[in-house]
């Protein structure tokens, strides 16, 4: 496991046991209804401007802010160049589910006035983000995270036919059929509805086509020894991979570039409103703990 992967998993982990552990503990207040919640011994605590309540305000707000430095790193903003795009992508993912689960705590699910529209543009920013991660991975990239150009896509379908040809000795009729799985024409382009379809019914299928090319192998490559059919058919599953991506992009890219569209004002109304929020608690002269 890379150091990136094991931070992550402790962040989430960490995330998810300190938000469930608030659930659990505050269960009880948030099924009450507003006029009963007064006379519970947990109100001056986890009502959104109690002492619990408030910080989590703050912790979620804070996530959501976090999401932007994600833009930052990619257009270098600020000189900001260390680290990997892909792993910036993976960070703001996570600000951008456990933002919303602490804001939604801050809130003790009862959601009112004009902060409700700024609640619903989270709410909806996070549920696209879930959207645009499944066109994001679609479109080959390099370790950087970098977009690949078709020619550095041809050379990279090349070498790895070349190592199945060479060193494994599959014939070309076997490797043509990999290229069929995506059950696409290269250059045949889906709009609209009919694309998310498509790019649906090849996420389903894909599966059981790959249990189909591993039975096949061990038919016809019985003698291999265990180990070299098990690198083989990673090979055979990044060609398999490759050839998907580079059929649907010209599907994937209009798609997601019609999600940005979306899904940028939605984070943009999200974070005005929130500010909003928090001047008017600031003047009301609501504070935490300072």
């Amino acid at each position: 496991m890379s150091l990136h992967r094991a931070i992550l998993t402790i962040l989430y982990i960490s995330a998810l046991m300190f938000a469930g552990a608030v659930l659990v503990q505050a269960f009880g207040y948030y099924q009450l209804a507003l006029e009963q919640r007064p006379h519970s011994s947990l109100h001056t605590t986890m009502k959104p401007g109690g002492s619990w309540g408030h910080g989590l305000g703050i912790l979620g707000s804070a996530m959501m802010l976090l999401l932007f430095l994600y833009s930052a790193r990619k257009r270098r903003f600020c000189g900001l160049r260390f680290g990997k795009t892909r792993h910036w992508l993976n960070i703001h993912i996570f600000f951008g589910i456990m933002g919303p689960v602490f804001v939604n705590l801050h809130t003790s699910f009862k959601i009112g006035g004009i902060v409700a529209v700024s609640y619903y543009s989270m709410m909806a920013v996070m549920l696209s983000g879930f959207i645009g991660r499944c066109l994001y991975v679609k479109i080959p990239r390099a370790l950087s995270g970098d977009e690949l150009t078709m020619r550095e896509m041809q050379e990279k379908k090349r070498s790895l036919n070349q190592l199945l040809v060479e060193k494994y000795g599959l014939d070309v009729d076997f490797i043509a059929e990999i290229g069929t799985l995506p059950g696409l024409e290269r250059g045949e382009r889906l709009c609209g509805i009919a694309a998310i379809f498509a790019l649906l019914k090849n996420d389903l299928t894909r599966v059981f086509q790959m249990r189909g090319v591993r039975r096949r192998l061990r038919c016809e490559l019985s003698a291999l020894p265990r180990q070299e059919a098990g690198k083989l058919l990673q090979i055979i599953k990044q060609q398999s991979l490759l050839v998907r991506k580079m059929t649907f992009l010209s599907t994937v890219q209009p798609l997601l570039h019609y999600w940005h569209v979306a899904h940028k004002p939605f984070a943009y109304v999200m974070i005005i409103i929130m500010f909003v929020h928090i001047a008017v608690v600031l003047m009301f002269g609501h504070q935490w703990v300072f």
